[in-house]
């Protein structure tokens, strides 16, 4: 099939390789390519294509690319950038009258999955339309999720990768702060695995990324700290109290900027490590930092399930997806069953002062 792709960075390079590996005829279109190696015009690039995809940095690069797409009036367009829903709902109602049909498809897994082709693609929009698409969503992505109509996957993906941002933070922070008490790493990590405080992040992030210290997750910390923001934009514009996804950017925030924003954002953990000097007083229970970890997931999944709802979105087929994605946790794949242990957050904020460790969601959760 002829496709365009528009925007060809890390991420965009391995999608356009995996493409082409599939037997497609792949055009692309960005700026930064040597003449040679681009169309002259998104509109060029478009006007030979079956299906577009953009992939851009955000929402604003995808709302320049209207003029080109409505001179050149593909039969699909297919949004794999991690965008806001309100700017889909818009570009669906520009492109329309010109007979181009829109979906919102961005992606889970990072560029090490892009290359491998194993992403999750988060869709939103008509159902019709992406089973004529997945075919070609194949080339690059395993598990393809429909999440509902236009903006829906957008939504989705913010929302897990808010989830993701929670999970692996919090669980850096418990692990240093039991490391400064005198807790083997590993031994840590087993225990987080075992019960309720269970992650994506402590299965996989940690024992690849973070205990070898390889830090190598392929996503970075710019792009959590965008995703971030697109999803208190979306409970914004719903007037949805968000106070743990403010808090949840602002350390971020802090956190990128102190590894550089061009970090692996696995890194957070040499932030965490790296601040502060203090040693804990001796031998912990890791099993109360297991249920406080537990609780920040959970407090974090209700705010963000809240947000969901707000958008329009369904809560079982949102906890569906996230449960397959970077977002999951015990929190989520209980369906938020369970209480917040307010007496194991206090605990494990103790240990983590009593260490001096830098851990402002366990500190957000227990204020919470």
């Amino acid at each position: 099939m002829r496709v365009a792709l528009a925007g060809v960075g890390r991420m965009g390079s391995a999608i356009a390789g995996r493409l082409r590996a599939a037997g497609h005829r792949v055009t692309l279109y960005d700026p930064a390519l040597p003449e040679a190696e681009s169309a002259p015009s998104l509109a060029a690039a478009a006007s030979r294509s079956v299906i577009t995809f953009l992939c851009l940095p955000d929402a604003a690069a995808v709302e320049s690319c209207l003029d080109g797409l409505t001179e050149a009036a593909p039969p699909i367009v297919v949004d794999l950038t991690s965008s806001l829903p309100s700017t889909t709902r818009r570009m669906a109602a520009a492109l329309a009258p010109v007979g181009v049909e829109f979906l919102d498809s961005p992606l889970s897994g990072g560029v090490a999955g892009a290359r491998a082709g194993t992403l999750t693609a988060m869709v939103g929009g008509d159902e019709e339309l992406l089973e004529r698409v997945r075919p070609v969503l194949a080339a690059f992505a395993t598990n393809v999720r429909w999440a509902g109509p236009a903006g829906s996957g957008h939504a989705t993906k913010a929302l897990n990768n808010a989830l993701s941002a929670v999970g692996l933070m919090s669980t850096a922070e418990l692990l240093v702060t039991a490391a400064r008490h005198g807790a083997p790493e590993a031994m840590v990590v087993a225990a987080f695995n075992a019960g309720p405080a269970r992650s994506q992040n402590s299965e996989v992030k940690l024992p690849r990324d973070v205990l070898p210290r390889t830090y190598a997750a392929g996503f970075t910390a710019a792009l959590m700290v965008k995703d971030l923001a697109v999803a208190l934009r979306i409970a914004e514009e719903r007037s949805v109290a968000a106070p743990f996804l403010t808090g949840l950017r602002a350390a971020w925030v802090e956190a990128a900027e102190a590894m550089g924003m061009a970090s692996d954002f696995t890194r957070v953990h040499a932030v965490i490590e790296g601040r502060g000097d203090g040693r804990g007083a001796g031998p912990l229970d890791v099993d109360v930092l297991c249920r406080a970890l537990a609780s920040v997931h959970l407090i974090a999944a209700t705010e963000a399930l809240r947000v969901a709802v707000a958008e329009g979105l369904d809560r079982e087929r949102v906890l569906g997806i996230v449960n397959t994605s970077t977002g999951r946790s015990e929190a989520t794949r209980s369906k938020l069953a369970g209480q917040v242990d307010r007496a194991a957050l206090a605990a494990a904020a103790e240990l983590a002062r009593a260490a001096g460790v830098w851990a402002p969601l366990t500190f957000l959760a227990e204020r919470s």
